[in-house]
């Protein structure tokens, strides 16, 4: 499994990255305070946290578990990137800290719901379409959960057999894969983040 543990050294660094950018979020810009770092920061926050249960669910055997978190990671990226194409950033912002879902905020006839925010990421990371809807059918009650309670059948006449309690349905290359998409939703939130660092900073 040694190229597992890679892989988790991998999200480890980012996590480390994670925290630069949140530092270097607070500074710039003479430190002056924006509502935007108080929404990344957060965004952050739960990113590290994420990577860090992610590592943990696999050591662990979980990985039917763990998939989830990627969905979960890939809602922060989509929600990073919204900052990016709302017209009213203030509008948006406003809503959110009034605690207001971001998927019942408005910009005209079109709602900021997770499918379009995927959609708007797509453009410009191709693929993330289809690994949303991929990754919502771990989320949500599907026949992706019947079929990790599947296994060989002890029976020659059945077709397989039920085992509940086993949640490692990952062989080793589906978990670096796994680890793969994790790691590139991560760097996609690093990219935004230090968008962000770089506006502030000639804002002065």
């Amino acid at each position: 499994m040694r190229l597992t543990i890679n892989k988790k050294d991998k999200l480890d660094k980012i996590n480390k990255c994670f925290l630069n950018m949140a530092e270097g979020i607070i500074k710039a810009g003479d430190s002056k305070v924006y509502e935007l770092d108080f929404y990344i920061l957060s965004i952050l926050n739960r990113a590290i946290s994420l990577n860090k249960a992610f590592t943990h669910l696999l050591r662990d055997r979980n990985s039917l578990t763990a998939i989830s978190l990627v969905r979960m990671q890939l809602d922060n990226a989509l929600r990073l990137n919204a900052i990016k194409i709302v017209q009213n950033r203030d509008d948006f912002l406003s809503h959110f800290f009034q605690g207001k879902g971001i998927n019942s905020y408005k910009e005209g006839k079109e709602k900021f719901s997770d499918k379009f925010l995927a959609s708007k990421l797509n453009k410009d990371v191709p693929g993330t379409l289809d690994l949303y809807e991929y990754l919502c059918k771990f989320v949500h009650f599907s026949e992706n959960h019947f079929e990790a309670t599947k296994s060989a059948p002890l029976n020659q006449k059945a077709n397989f057999r039920i085992v509940v309690g086993d949640s490692d349905i990952l062989n080793k290359d589906e978990k670096n894969a796994f680890y793969e998409r994790m790691t590139g939703i991560s760097n996609t939130i690093i990219r935004i983040s230090k968008e962000w660092i770089n506006t502030k900073s000639s804002m002065v």
